[in-house]
């Protein structure tokens, strides 16, 4: 039977990846890797084979009773993460081989190997999770592994880094956990199942409640502004590996856990889907803009998880208002359709920006420095690379026929369907203008800060000077995951117009509706992607075969007579002034320029050095704030220690009858 298989697939799965963290510890990070990637590939054929025989329907794979009630199962909306989670978990696990031998003065690689595995399995526990205290004890597996996997290096940085995680994510989990308890009347044995059942019989005050304790857990983990000042600070202080994975997986589970539990929330107020909608903006809008003036690599790709995590929000919020409006089952249905655009870009970003951040470890690993300053030249001396880079670098923007495209055009053509319709009034069609707007400035910006990265990385002359002056050997390691990864991400464009309708089909998004929400085009997107492939070589034919008579001849370029180095090469600072001028009021930085005369008598010959330190408005004028409070608070408090046991029996005896009053 198709279910004993899928079964003894996510068992053998569970089972590899506890021995691929024993493995670790004994046997060492090498041994542990195989077993890794095999746990990995049978979590993938679990979920593919479910997928594609189990999608309409909810599979329990186990009843542990004895242990909290424990049933693991998978449904439709866990399995489409629990199986890209597994293939995407393999890749980087054939990466994590070489990286971490790189590393391995850095890095403790059995250890970092032990507690990856262990995340892995964290992650995956929440998806399979039927009740609130698995769902919970899974969600803090996955955070406490994440937590020491960030500071690995033990450095000063990390440290910081990482406390500041651990203190976001626990306000974060105890926040979901406040949510469930509201929901469940105190029971964390509560059946996930019955969220639906349950939220139509509290208070709308309880419910109000609720809703907002689960927005900021789900969304601080998915870093949305402002509840997003730990992640750019963590995901960079990581090995690389796992930045790929805390950015490109375990967001995601904050996505799934969000739809999973907020869809099923009843009587909900429009006003609630306008603030998530909100918050997706912004978050859109901060992230893309703090990409573009970022210097640090990684932290450029975590703002741009930000800016998608953004992206993602927006259309859940815009599929929740279209769900609260009574009497209108048709948008109510629509909004499925927009659920779908989510959860397809949801899965696109698992890929392309696990290649990102791959790729930044590769880039790290030479030029030893995660400054974007300190770089370029790496096309020439990394040419292999540095196509896979461009092509991860192509597939992260809203451009055919990578998916990424798909799910974002999808969105738009659902708005400008929605514009021509006679469902919205006036204030509501100027909502839908403002997200349009919104939504192409961040593309665009996107489209700007991408370009800045791989020119400024890839292409003109070497600032490190850990860098020779000939091509390298390729470490096919380090760069087939990236590769397959874009394979993945290419693949799921090619198709996805198939995917998308049997997404919205098993969504129970009704047939005729499916011309309003899916890509209102004749073209499928195999076609789109064709086209692209038929342009890309005309292109190449036209300029070997007609251009080909045509005598080119390489010069250095014009020097005015100076010696050309590479200080004179634009930076990504440089880059990114016009779009830094223009948006200086949102943004936080200190600019310093100083000048030197390099001829004392001379006063017109001088040498300029410009300085920018970026810093965050959010904890500058928010969260800094938010701690003095809590200091000088705690600094009051501290009084009462006084160090006599006598009177902390006696705060523990008042404790317990203030508790016992409120209870009774």
């Amino acid at each position: 039977m198709i279910e004993n298989y899928i079964i003894y697939c996510v068992a053998i799965y569970s089972a590899g990846l506890i021995i691929a963290s024993l493995a670790a510890l004994i046997k060492g990070s090498r041994s542990s890797s195989v077993f890794f990637i095999f746990a990995n590939i049978f979590g993938s054929v679990a979920g593919l084979t479910y997928l594609f025989n189990f999608s309409g329907q909810a599979l329990t794979l186990a009843n542990f009773n004895w242990l909290f009630q424990f049933s693991p199962r998978l449904n439709f909306l866990s399995a489409i993460f629990f199986t890209a989670i597994s293939i995407v978990s393999a890749l980087v696990g054939i990466y994590s081989i070489r990286y971490l031998k790189i590393y391995d003065n850095t890095y403790p690689p059995g250890t970092v190997q032990a507690l990856t595995a262990i995340f892995v399995l964290g992650m995956q526990g929440v998806l399979l999770a039927n009740n609130v205290f698995v769902f919970l004890f899974f969600w803090e597996v996955m955070s406490i592994t994440s937590f020491f996997l960030v500071m690995a290096d033990r450095t000063q940085e990390s440290l910081k880094a990482a406390f500041l995680y651990f203190i976001m994510t626990h306000l974060g989990a105890s926040a979901i956990m406040g949510g469930f308890l509201i929901l469940s009347q105190g029971s964390l044995l509560f059946d996930l199942n019955n969220i639906g059942v349950v939220s139509q019989s509290i208070s709308p005050a309880l419910l109000i409640t609720a809703f907002i304790l689960f927005l900021f857990g789900f969304g601080s983990k998915a870093g949305l502004v402002p509840f997003h000042v730990w992640l750019p600070e963590a995901h960079p202080q990581a090995p690389s590996n796992i930045s790929a994975m805390m950015s490109g997986l375990m967001l995601k589970v904050a996505v799934y856990g969000f739809i999973m539990v907020v869809f099923n929330l009843s009587n909900l107020p429009i006003w609630a889907s306008i603030l998530v909608i909100f918050l997706g903006l912004l978050s859109g809008l901060v992230g893309v803009l703090y990409a573009l003036i970022e210097k640090d690599i990684k932290r450029i790709f975590a703002y741009s998880s930000i800016e998608n995590m953004g992206i993602i929000f927006t259309m859940l919020g815009f599929a929740l208002y279209l769900m609260s409006r009574k009497g209108q089952g048709e948008v109510s249905l629509v909004a499925v359709g927009v659920v779908a655009f989510a959860i397809f870009h949801a899965v696109s970003h698992m890929f392309f920006k696990t290649a990102l951040f791959l790729s930044s470890g590769v880039i790290i690993s030479r030029v030893h420095t995660k400054s974007l300053e300190m770089m370029g030249g790496l096309a020439k001396l990394m040419p292999v690379f540095a196509a896979a880079f461009l092509f991860a670098i192509l597939g992260s923007l809203p451009i055919a026929p990578a998916a990424t495209f798909y799910g974002e055009w999808g969105f738009i053509q659902t708005i400008v369907g929605l514009l021509s319709s006679s469902f919205f009034d006036v204030n509501e069609i100027l909502i839908l203008l403002i997200m349009l707007t919104l939504f192409a400035l961040i593309g665009g910006l996107a489209v700007f800060a991408m370009v800045r990265v791989f020119g400024i990385s890839m292409l003109g002359l070497p600032r490190s000077k850990h860098l020779g002056d000939e091509p390298e050997k390729n470490d096919m390691l380090l760069i087939a995951p990236i590769f397959g990864l874009i394979a993945l991400l290419l693949t799921l464009g090619i198709v996805a117009r198939p995917i998308l309708d049997w997404l919205m089909r098993y969504l129970e998004l009704q047939k005729d509706l499916v011309g309003v929400v899916t890509i209102n085009s004749s073209l499928s997107s195999l076609q789109v992607a064709v086209i692209f492939i038929l342009i890309f070589l005309s292109v190449y034919l036209f300029k070997r075969v007609l251009l080909k008579k045509n005598i080119e001849r390489e010069y250095h370029t014009w020097d005015c007579g100076q010696p050309i180095n590479s200080t004179m090469e634009y930076t990504g600072t440089a880059f990114s002034a016009p779009i830094r001028f223009f948006f200086l009021r949102f943004l936080g930085s200190n600019k310093m320029v100083t000048s030197t005369p390099i001829i004392p008598t001379n006063s017109w010959i001088k040498k300029y050095t410009f300085s920018l330190v970026i810093t965050s408005v959010w904890k500058e004028k928010l969260y800094q704030p938010i701690a003095r409070v809590i200091i000088l608070i705690a600094d009051r408090i501290k009084i009462i220690q006084s160090g006599r046991v006598q009177y902390y029996l006696a705060f523990l005896l008042l404790t317990l009858i203030v508790t016992l009053i409120i209870t009774l």
